[in-house]
């Protein structure tokens, strides 16, 4: 089990961002047939993540992913979801 994000991870983003990324994860979810973790606390940690790196770089990078450079990594414009989970069980971990 997952402990709940706390405050400080939540102060980590932007509300504003953090609510545009659940829309954004619900959206997703149902438009491809995929499905939000059945933890909900896994699904607000990378709420959480996308919306960091909004706030950081301008646009949602995997959080599950290190990055050397997030910038590189945007002017690809090449972001697929690489995660197991994702592919096997049509929702992200």
């Amino acid at each position: 089990m997952v402990d709940q994000p706390s405050d400080e991870d939540r102060a980590q983003a932007s509300p504003r961002n953090v609510e545009r990324m659940w829309k954004f994860v619900e959206n997703f979810a149902d438009k491809s047939g995929s499905y939000l973790h059945p933890q909900r606390e896994i699904t607000e940690f990378l709420v959480i993540g996308l919306a960091k790196n909004i706030d950081e770089v301008g646009k949602p990078l995997c959080p599950c992913m290190f990055f050397t450079d997030k910038q590189e990594e945007i002017e690809k414009k090449f972001w697929i979801c690489p995660c197991e989970e994702m592919q096997r069980w049509k929702y992200c971990h």
